[in-house]
């Protein structure tokens, strides 16, 4: 009987060292785990570091359209910083311009300012010509790429604002174009008028690079103007130029946007006017645009 005892003890000491006995708590025969222990924990989820948002925006003459964003080790310190990837055009027809530098992100209640500058690009860009821009900012443990928000502006201007993910709360200020054409007489004789070829309500003035004033928005309107009269002084200024608001409030134009002096030749038409006016947004209902306040000349020009 010692001698059995024996041959089994070195058979456990021979398996032992070999890795043949099984681990404690794995499955085999009469070996089956019990209780909790039995299912492995789910592992949590790792939080995003890359979304594509994919959404446009116009402010201050640039539309820009933004791509990825993205969470990235900081170029300074152990901290984080989110990449916002965008190209941007430049809408005046003259002026080089940089992308405004008034943004800030939100996540709920959370405000994130500070720039992480040795990656933010924003370049000048010649007129009428698009380029890449990168925004970038710092961020801490409680920022979801999800649950952001840019916000482009002051807040004494209009503001543009763009969620990350999904439509809900999106403010793109995109332009809206007004469906109208006709004339405006300058007076009773109607030798000297107006002839107005478009119009669109947008809160920027892309030519200057201008921003209309929060809880306004610009009426552009542009045209031609024509002199069949032999009269050597048939001048277009904006100050000779008026809107009536759906109100009855008479509005002259605004001063930064609009540029109406053209001069058509006696028995000539000269091109190239753009009255512009400043009007409570949302731009909406019928307004009169009249030149030297002859009403009786005046055209209508209905916004919806």
């Amino acid at each position: 009987m010692r001698k059995l005892r024996s041959v089994a003890a070195s058979a456990a000491v021979a398996l032992a060292l070999t890795g043949c006995l099984p681990e404690p708590g794995a499955e085999g025969p009469g070996n089956h785990p019990t209780g909790s222990g039995a299912a492995s924990a789910s592992p949590t989820a790792a939080p995003s570091t890359e979304l594509k948002i994919d959404k446009s925006y116009w402010y201050a003459g640039f539309k820009g359209t933004l791509g990825a964003a993205t969470v990235v080790a900081s170029s300074f310190g152990d901290g984080r910083t989110v990449t916002i990837e965008g190209v941007f055009q430049n809408l005046s027809t003259e002026y080089p311009g940089t992308p405004t530098s008034e943004v800030l992100l939100t996540v709920g209640d959370r405000t994130y300012t500070e720039v992480d500058r040795q990656l933010q690009r924003l370049p000048e860009i010649p007129a009428q010509r698009s380029q890449p821009v990168l925004y970038a900012f710092t961020v801490d443990e409680h920022f979801v790429l999800a649950d952001a928000v840019l916000v482009v502006g002051k807040p004494s201007l209009r503001q543009a604002v763009i969620p990350f993910a999904g439509p809900d709360g999106l403010v793109s200020l995109e332009p809206r174009a007004v469906p109208i054409t006709g004339k405006v007489l300058a007076g009773k004789s109607g030798g000297v008028f107006m002839t107005v070829t478009s119009a669109e309500v947008r809160a920027d003035e892309p030519y200057l690079h201008g921003q209309a004033p929060s809880g306004q928005e610009f009426l552009q309107l542009k045209f031609s103007a024509t002199n069949n009269t032999a009269a050597g002084f048939a001048w277009v200024f904006d100050r000779d130029l008026h809107l009536k608001a759906p109100d009855g409030t008479s509005l002259a134009t605004a001063d930064n946007c609009s540029r109406a002096q053209i001069y058509p030749a006696p028995h000539a038409t000269a091109t190239g006017g753009l009255a512009c006016f400043l009007v409570p947004a949302p731009a909406a209902g019928t307004y009169l645009l009249s030149w030297n306040r002859y009403d009786k000349g005046a055209l209508r020009v209905a916004v919806d």
